[in-house]
């Protein structure tokens, strides 16, 4: 296995689980102790990780995971929520997207479609910058070097300028008591402008993040339409999920 190889597995058992154990990564990826110690030395000297005895963490329980660590996290759950949210959109409609690394899955979907796309994050806007089809909108605003958004009064008055069909909305938590939630106020504030602006709101997100609360609530549960996930999700949380009127839609890897 290449370096680049393991340094992505690496990322995701952190996305996972926030932490790993030396021992553990070797036995998983087939490699001596000696070359995942030096993977790990390597990847915290460039800022990815940081070490700790006997393995590595991403952050600390109470942080938002880095965007590289939360991209690598159920990639083949992410890919099918997305491509199934992009085979729901209806041509020519008028999209805001947020942020988030299942948002951008179903930005990679959308490419070749005839749309309006609003977003506030500057990987969706690069995403759909070779798009020769979709008219792309970006708020500007102060960029969040977390997640690659941008916020502020800037974004918020240019996301008050438009009314969506559609809202593909990504978050932090999801929580049949809490609603929505994500890490930042700033983050939250912006993503419940997206809602209020409205026709739909769809959820993208998997399974990981049902039944989690993040620090800032964006929203109750009630202003959301739609939640896409993959099929990791309890069949006690979609029962809970559909009987608060969120109808959720099953993506298969």
């Amino acid at each position: 296995m290449l370096k680049e190889e393991r340094f992505d597995r690496i990322n995701s058992e952190l996305a996972k689980k926030g932490s790993v154990d030396g021992d553990e990564l070797a036995d998983l990826l087939g490699v001596s102790r000696t070359t995942i110690r030096r993977d790990l030395d390597t990847m915290e000297s460039l800022g990815l990780l940081a070490r700790t005895h006997g393995g590595a963490t991403a952050s600390r329980d109470d942080d938002e995971l880095p965007f590289f660590a939360k991209t690598a996290a159920y990639l083949p759950e992410k890919r099918a929520i997305g491509a199934k949210a992009a085979s729901l959109i209806p041509e020519n409609a008028v999209i805001g997207c947020s942020g988030g690394t299942t948002v951008m899955q179903a930005i990679k979907a959308l490419k070749g479609r005839r749309l309006m796309v609003v977003t506030n994050a500057v990987n969706v806007a690069m995403e759909l910058a070779s798009s020769e089809t979709v008219q792309v909108i970006v708020t500007g605003g102060s960029l969040s070097a977390r997640t690659y958004e941008l916020v502020g009064h800037i974004a918020d008055r240019t996301l008050e300028s438009f009314h969506f069909d559609i809202v593909l909305l990504g978050v932090d938590g999801i929580s049949l008591d809490r609603g929505l939630s994500t890490y930042t106020v700033a983050d939250a504030h912006t993503d419940s402008l997206y809602m209020e602006n409205a026709e739909a709101t769809w959820v993208v997100a998997d399974h990981s993040k049902i039944g989690k609360v993040a620090p800032v609530l964006i929203s109750p549960l009630g202003k959301v339409g739609r939640l896409i996930t993959d099929p990791g999700i309890e069949a006690s949380d979609r029962r809970a999920l559909e009987a608060a009127g969120v109808e959720v839609l099953i993506a298969e890897p």
